[in-house]
């Protein structure tokens, strides 16, 4: 081997050494990048699940939650549904009494919204029919003009009217008959 082919193989056995030291260092970096990013993409996995889970619970809070109010506007349409039946179910029991009985409730109505001075009773025209011969309520006259009402009567003292239908009596104190009966029967 001459001296020209010693100096060759020992430039080549040096490029031999230095580029197996550049892959080795290559492969040890490159080795490391990779547990860097396996462990960035584990604890983005973990983020990402412990956010989904926080975001289920959250909806699934929420979901209960609109369960729950769900429940409770239709439990109180239910409960508004019965106390209207119970209420239009006295209305017409109150309408089917016995005539002795339901014009006595007439002349007690009569005798607490008189107003002082003379009025006329409006009667509706079914009750103008079975009035009986000896109902006067003191300080009213009966109208015989029929009044557009189901029961009751409307009180007229010249241009005033009092409503006292059983109906317009009803309605006036609804709120307080509707609280009555839920205390009653749902408490």
């Amino acid at each position: 081997m001459t001296g020209t082919d010693k100096i060759i193989e020992k430039i080549h056995q040096d490029a031999q050494v230095k580029s197996e030291d550049i892959l080795a260092r290559a492969g040890a970096k490159a080795e490391e990048l990779l547990a860097q990013a396996a462990a960035q993409a584990q604890e983005a996995f973990k983020t990402a699940i412990a956010a989904a889970e926080e975001k289920a619970a959250s909806d699934m809070a929420a979901a209960r939650s609109r369960t729950a109010m769900t429940e409770k506007r239709i439990l109180l349409q239910m409960k508004n549904e019965i106390i209207g039946q119970m209420v239009a179910s006295a209305l017409t029991r109150l309408l089917a009494l016995p005539e002795a009985e339901y014009f006595g409730i007439l002349a007690r109505l009569a005798a607490e919204y008189a107003q002082p001075g003379q009025g006329e009773m409006r009667l509706s025209q079914r009750d103008l029919d079975r009035l009986p011969p000896d109902f006067q309520p003191a300080g009213v006259s009966i109208s015989p003009q029929p009044a557009e009402i189901e029961g009751g009567f409307i009180l007229a003292y010249g241009d005033i009217e009092q409503n006292c239908s059983f109906e317009a009596l009803v309605s006036a104190r609804l709120d307080d008959i509707k609280d009555a009966l839920h205390a009653f029967i749902f408490a």
